[in-house]
């Protein structure tokens, strides 16, 4: 007795190409969704300094103070802060206890640019080890405040923009080990041959 469908190779390798397609589909979906999903899964901010907005980072370095008197400088060169450029990043705390990481996102204000996060590294010459281990706390979610001040460097990058002008906030995270504190900062970046 014959079977009732019998394939050819032709459509052998077309049902295995078929498969191959759906499951490069199931994989990209998968990863969009990771990408998309991935900010939702970091923990929820415990306190947000107040935006200083008569600061210009185009400037210089600029500055936001917690509630809790601790003070985060932030200064990106170069000043012109070019997007798809290499951007050198540095972070200063003051009163600020040494945080288990730090890390600088890059938002759009009106226009979602997507996941743009780099992790910045501690300055082994401010006192710094290379992990810092646990805080001490005076009180529950009060980490002990460091008199001297902490640096953390590394680099980042600004994605393409198609509008002529684009304000970011760059938000300062800071993960202790009960709570995450965010220190923004904006700025605007103009295409080249805008003005």
């Amino acid at each position: 007795m014959r079977p009732a469908f019998e394939a050819s190779p032709a459509q052998g390798r077309t049902l295995v190409l078929l498969w191959a397609l759906v499951a490069a589909l199931a994989v990209a979906v998968f990863s969009v969704a990771t990408i998309k999903l991935w900010p939702l899964l970091q923990s929820p901010v415990s306190e947000r300094a107040p935006l200083n907005p008569s600061c210009s980072l185009h400037a210089g370095p600029c500055s936001v103070r917690f509630d809790s008197g601790g003070e985060v400088v932030l200064e990106i060169v170069p000043r012109a802060i070019p997007a798809v450029h290499p951007l050198q990043i540095q972070v200063t705390l003051r009163n600020l206890p040494a945080p288990q990481s730090v890390e600088v996102d890059f938002a759009g204000v009106k226009m979602d640019m997507g996941f743009n996060r780099t992790r910045l590294r501690p300055r082994l010459d401010t006192g710094m080890r290379e992990s810092p281990g646990p805080v001490e706390d005076r009180r529950p979610g009060a980490p002990l405040a460091r008199p001297e001040p902490l640096q953390w460097r590394g680099q980042g990058m600004l994605p393409v923009c198609v509008r002529d002008r684009m304000t970011w906030e760059a938000r300062v995270l800071l993960q202790f080990p009960q709570r995450l504190l965010a220190a923004p900062f904006r700025f605007e970046t103009l295409r080249p041959g805008q003005r």
